[in-house]
């Protein structure tokens, strides 16, 4: 339509605006995650001596966590729950994304042994449709004021388009974005992204890094190292079977707590173990993420045993606190775990650090994930593009062996290379009918 013609540089004018908020966004919720744990483990301490201060606070958190579930629901949705709504329904609702910020804020505040992943797709895919919604009503705004004046000034059209950003989420229209040509899409989509990913770099030079993924360096891997590569794998593929079952297990018990309506007594109980692990193994708790680049450099402090039974118990704890309420991602403690348990072995076997947590890790990631790419993808970013090849393999390996149906989120899920076989069957069955 030439009315859209005419208009498109302010549209991508407007989306590159969007695209600055939700960089702000982003920025924020990854700032005040930090800051939060700042003020409740190193500031609070510092003022206030208390006896057992671990077990104090993350019973607290227990308490507000539970509370805030009872009331508000089981925020924010997993990953592949989040995803799965996007798939099925072509929608997020963005109208929540202060209860799924908040709700996210309270398992990483007081010490879960959970990632920011969850929290940060949920904000991430709620936004994404705020945008496309503030698109659709941008849209509307340029068709109204060439209804009313056709040669309307583009300062002032562009003007009701930006008072549109001020419209609070709960009065947009809430559905399916609205249907824009391919390359709209495109043009619009990378207006949106570079500008987000200017801002959101900007924001970690003048500030500081509101959040770093560290990346291992490499190490000298020799001829006798190799020999060792079954072994570790097997111990990460076990590893991955010890998280599966402690998922089973937590599920299980707290499941039952949750049927009887006690989300409370759940979140509270989570927190009574989290805090007393934590007060035994400190670095049980958290994500894991800020703890990666430190054990990199200071496992030798830890006896080889320690170390295994860190990465063990963070397995386990990573579930009961998932389980329990304390809603959260678990790919960053997964990854410590492996590093932990990789370092470990190392020491034990005197085999090449490097080789030693990448196997372990890559390992783990693939028996959980099952998805040999997706594992695939993790270990890339941490690991030193050096070892892709190890990556590689061990991600195959242990993503394509299939898990014991005890051990199965989904009973009827036999697999990835099940997976794709029964794809290409049903391809074949459909070219032929």
């Amino acid at each position: 339509m030439k009315t859209q013609k005419k208009y498109r540089a302010l549209e991508l004018c407007f989306a590159a605006i969007t695209g600055v908020l939700i960089a702000v966004f982003i920025w924020l919720y990854l700032e005040l995650a930090n800051v939060g744990i700042t003020i409740i483990w190193d500031r609070i301490p510092s003022y206030i001596s208390l006896d057992h201060y671990t077990l104090i606070m993350c019973s607290i958190g227990g308490l507000i966590v539970g509370i805030f579930h009872h009331f508000y629901g089981p925020y924010p949705e997993s990953m592949a729950d989040a995803v799965k709504r996007v798939q099925d329904t072509g929608f997020y609702s963005f109208k929540n994304l202060h209860i799924t910020v908040i709700a996210a804020f309270l398992s990483l505040f007081f010490g879960g042994a959970v990632g920011p992943k969850s929290g940060l797709v949920c904000l991430l895919l709620g936004l994404m449709f705020w945008a496309m919604a503030q698109f659709g009503l941008a849209r509307d705004t340029i068709e109204s004021c060439f209804a009313e004046l056709p040669d309307a000034p583009k300062r002032t059209v562009f003007r009701r388009m930006l008072k549109n950003l001020l419209i609070p989420a709960n009065q947009l229209p809430d559905g399916p974005p609205p249907q824009w040509k391919r390359s709209e899409q495109i043009t619009t989509g990378m207006a949106v992204g570079f500008s987000a990913l200017i801002i959101y770099s900007l924001m970690n030079q003048l500030f500081g890094s509101a959040f770093t993924i560290p990346h291992l360096s490499s190490g000298e891997i020799y001829m006798k190292d190799r020999f060792s590569v079954i072994l570790l794998a097997a111990a990460g593929i076990a590893a991955g079977y010890l998280f599966l079952f402690f998922r089973k297990l937590t599920s299980r018990f707290f499941g039952k707590l949750r049927t009887k309506k006690l989300d409370i007594i759940s979140a509270i109980l989570g927190g009574l173990i989290l805090g007393l692990i934590g007060t035994a193994l400190p670095m049980t708790m958290f994500s894991g993420g800020s703890d990666i680049q430190l054990i990199q450099y200071e496992y030798y402090q830890y006896t080889p045993w320690l170390l295994i039974l860190i990465g063990v118990v963070k397995l386990f704890l990573t579930n009961v606190c998932i389980e329990s309420g304390w809603r959260g991602g678990h790919f960053f403690p997964v990854i410590f775990s492996g590093l932990s348990i990789g370092y470990g072995l190392s020491s034990l076997l005197g085999t090449s650090q490097i080789l030693s947590v990448v196997v372990v890790t890559a390992a783990l990631l693939g028996t959980i994930l099952q998805q040999p790419l997706g594992a695939l993808a993790l270990t890339i970013i941490f690991f030193p593009l050096e070892e892709l090849g190890w990556m590689t393999a061990v991600s195959f390996a242990a993503g394509c062996i299939p898990l014991p149906r005890s051990l199965r989120k989904n009973p009827e899920d036999k697999g990835f290379i099940y997976s794709l076989i029964h794809r290409k069957r049903q391809k074949k069955l459909a070219a032929h009918g």
